[in-house]
């Protein structure tokens, strides 16, 4: 029964999320750098072949490559496993139209054939159910811009703000997977396994590729100020 839900077209293609998430990476990245570079945090100047660069476009350079390299990690991790796997999409009846007719009796039918004309495209897609790429992916981004926001977007104005928008991307993920789950592309335990999937990469590869420790010990900016000695009482004559 669970395979026996309407086919609905999807709301967020794969172009469509892949340019969210880069975009909000690379936006996010670069004006950090640029402004940790004004305040005198960054790591300066670099020489390249010869040439003088900016410490913060050597630095968004590393990071959004850095994060490009886990994405590829993560998405070509979840595309094995839909292979390997071929979970039907809950929409199957309605993408295949099997013959013979499947009875409600419980029992596998493997010998069948799909009779509603659909392309090859969405034939093939049916069956990739599991795990969900796109919460995968989701999670991925934003669990990594939570990270790099918590180590390198510090600033003396309310820390509110900064959790606000941490919390704004978790659910921006959180939407994308129920999405999935709504439209009838996936169940429930494809888009957990793929949240998982991504949140997983997302740490790995901020902690032991990315290495946020190499940004150094914490400026005067982040540290508390320290307090006024006060003056010593004049002795007694």
């Amino acid at each position: 029964m669970s395979l026996r839900l309407p086919y609905k077209e999807q709301s967020i293609s794969e172009v469509l999320l892949g340019c969210l998430g880069f975009a909000l990476i690379i936006v996010t990245v670069i004006a950090t750098e640029i402004v940790r570079d004004r305040q005198g945090k960054g790591i300066g100047e670099k020489f390249l072949s010869g040439s003088l660069i900016p410490g913060w476009i050597w630095e968004s350079y590393t990071t959004i490559g850095i994060f490009t390299f886990g994405a590829a990690c993560q998405q070509l991790t979840s595309n094995i496993a839909k292979y390997v796997i071929g979970r039907l999409r809950p929409h199957f009846f309605a993408v295949c139209a099997p013959q013979p007719r499947i009875t409600p009796a419980p029992a596998y039918i493997q010998d069948y054939e799909c009779t509603s004309g659909k392309s090859e495209a969405m034939l093939k897609d049916m069956r990739l159910s599991f795990p969900s790429a796109h919460s995968s992916f989701a999670m991925y981004c934003a669990i990594f811009f939570i990270l790099y926001i918590q180590v390198k977007g510090k600033w003396r104005g309310s820390k509110l703000l900064r959790h606000g928008v941490q919390y704004a991307a978790l659910m921006g993920a959180w939407y994308v997977g129920l999405s999935r789950v709504v439209e009838h592309m996936h169940h429930w335990s494809d888009v957990g396994v793929g949240f998982l999937i991504g949140a997983a990469y997302a740490a790995l590869v901020f902690v032991f590729v990315l290495k946020p420790k190499k940004y150094g010990l914490p400026t005067a900016w982040d540290q508390p100020a320290p307090q006024s000695a006060l003056p010593r009482p004049a002795l007694a004559r």
